[in-house]
């Protein structure tokens, strides 16, 4: 009963809290915080609906999302397909490859697209201006526009889908097919008729799961849209909740905030609707069931190709990026620039005292944050699958409830929860934040990972007079190891790319890697914000390449 007022008393707090006061704020009078004797009003959702510009706010929103859904989904059922169902030969370089993609920060990708396709000297652009002998000083492309947005996105979007289509595609049993295929039925016709349906409701519920990430995307938005002048949602709540346009208007946010949250919740309420009745869509058939490649002949050229190219224009950004910090300013990759390589860039960086408080701050928060998580995580799936009432399982609905509110909004109502406290201003409020974010992906790691521990060395635990903390510290957390380490690498890996947050609280005393990466950007110290990505990559690397060989090992181990 302990462990469970515990566990209930830090879910309320991290969770329900956060939101409670965002809805006061945004009922609250102009000027007023959730705890100010000021009364309630809905001006701010009535000043909301008359905001100028809100009609192309949300055309801006609906065409960033739905333009990049589409096209990742498009790039990411071909990978699917050709990993899954084709004898195609480097199926496990690719998904490597993918996963290599998935862990790279959006804002340092934005950043390298910037170089490579901004109108003047962007390094794509150069070359494309030489290859047709354009006399233009400018483009042809420009990275500041809508439709470049969603192309950008789009590359950094195909990974999350592709992962989650694979394994669909991977579970279809091939007789499902083989009718057709004998009765002499192109390829393109069984996948239009067949194929298609079959996977229509996995493909809705990935569809629903994708919307709800790209309400959330903020990096992208906010480092090609605003310079183009060109806002979502997401980047308003952002801007409304720092002194970017003048004084913050936490109340405007708050409201702008509850619609996100409304939005989101419905997509959540029909992602579980879809994943619940998932059993009626059912496609492996028990003992028959086959899987089959299909010969990709004289198309695996063009796969070849496909393949070169795709991830040839995913790392560009990396490789462009790299070249800009080995450099004193940046100039277009060329032999004669050579001269110029060095390691100044990181030399200073290294003895600049806002990087050397950055790392520091970030190594507290994320280290110190990754940790607590997942001791969150644990007695949340430990009170959620050995429930001693019907109340338990109600922790883990709530617990589930961050992945239904965007960072940005979900930083914004953590900050005003604790905005008249001794927390306020330091960087335990984003750590807070960040456990708040991240204990959706700690538990679901570990509730999965504890249904399959049998209960009965528990109860011989019980019967001999241990308590429940020794059980969860000497039997369970043994055992369970392997996935409380993969859970901590998967905290520490989104806490590390995370940047909303950290620039919602940024202060001089809270400023970290994320945060100072994006205000060397703007300084503009272009060489120094390009040194700083490549660490941000560094330290990803150490950390999520032993995740990925694990996962491989255990992915052959189980083939």
């Amino acid at each position: 009963m302990v462990i469970f007022g515990l566990t209930g008393f830090l879910v309320i707090s991290l969770t329900v809290l956060p939101v409670i006061v965002l809805l006061l704020t945004a009922f609250r009078p102009q000027g007023s915080l959730w705890l100010d004797p000021t009364g309630y009003t809905l001006d701010n959702f009535g000043e909301l609906a008359a905001l100028p510009g809100l009609s192309q706010l949300i055309s801006n929103t609906v065409v960033y999302v739905g333009g990049t859904i589409a096209i990742a989904t498009v790039f990411a059922t071909i990978w699917a397909w050709i990993t899954e169902r084709t004898d195609f030969r480097y199926k496990v370089t690719v998904r490597v490859l993918m996963l290599v993609t998935l862990s790279l920060p959006s804002l340092i990708q934005g950043f390298g697209w910037i170089l490579l396709l901004n109108p003047s000297n962007g390094y794509i652009n150069h070359l494309i201006r030489g290859w047709f002998d354009l006399q233009s000083a400018l483009g042809p492309i420009n990275i500041y526009s809508l439709g470049m947005m969603v192309f950008v996105s789009s590359f950094l979007l195909t990974p999350t889908i592709y992962v989650m289509l694979a394994g669909i595609i991977r579970n279809m049993d091939y007789k499902l097919e083989f009718p057709a295929t004998l009765a002499g039925v192109s390829n393109f016709r069984i996948l239009l008729k067949i194929v298609g349906p079959i996977l229509l409701p996995g493909l809705l519920s990935v569809l629903i799961y994708t919307i709800m990430i790209m309400i959330q995307v903020f990096e992208i938005p906010l480092s090609i849209g605003l310079t183009g002048g060109i806002q979502v949602l997401s980047t308003r709540v952002y801007l409304l909740s720092t002194a970017e346009l003048g004084s913050p208007n936490y109340n405007l946010a708050s409201a702008f905030g509850i619609v996100l949250v409304l939005i989101a919740l419905l997509l959540v309420l029909l992602y579980q609707r879809l994943t619940r009745e998932s059993e009626k869509f059912a496609v492996i058939g028990g003992k028959n069931f086959r899987l089959i490649s299909k010969e990709l002949g004289g198309q695996r050229y063009a796969v070849y190709g496909y393949a070169a190219v795709f991830f040839l224009l995913a790392f560009m950004p990396v490789f462009i990026l790299l070249w800009a910090s080995l450099l004193p300013f940046y100039t277009i990759p060329s032999a004669a620039a050579l001269t110029n390589v060095s390691l100044a860039n990181y030399t200073e960086l290294f003895s600049s005292s806002m990087f050397q408080r950055s790392f520091s701050n970030t190594a507290i928060v994320v280290l110190l944050g990754s940790t607590l998580t997942i001791v969150v995580s644990f007695l949340v799936a430990y009170v959620t699958v050995r429930p001693i009432n019907r109340f338990c399982r109600w922790l883990d609905v709530l617990s589930f409830l961050p992945i239904a509110i965007p960072n940005i909004v979900l930083g914004l109502a953590v900050l005003l929860l604790y905005v008249k406290t001794p927390v306020y201003g330091t960087i335990g409020a984003i750590m807070l934040a960040q456990i708040v974010v991240n204990l959706v992906f700690g538990t679901r790691i570990l509730s999965a990972a504890l249904i399959q521990v049998h209960p009965d060395m528990e109860r011989a635990a019980s019967l001999a007079g241990v308590g429940q903390l020794r059980i969860m510290w000497s039997i369970l957390a043994p055992i369970l190891r392997t996935q409380v380490f993969n859970g901590w690498l998967l905290v520490f890996a989104h806490a590390m790319r995370d940047v909303g947050i950290p620039l919602i609280f940024l202060t001089t005393n809270t400023v970290m890697m994320s945060s100072a990466l994006w205000l060397m950007w703007g300084y503009p110290d272009v060489p120094g914000a390009a040194a700083l990505s490549m660490i941000l990559v560094l330290i990803l690397a150490i950390v999520v390449t032993p995740m990925q060989i694990y996962m491989a090992r255990m992915d052959r181990k189980n083939a």
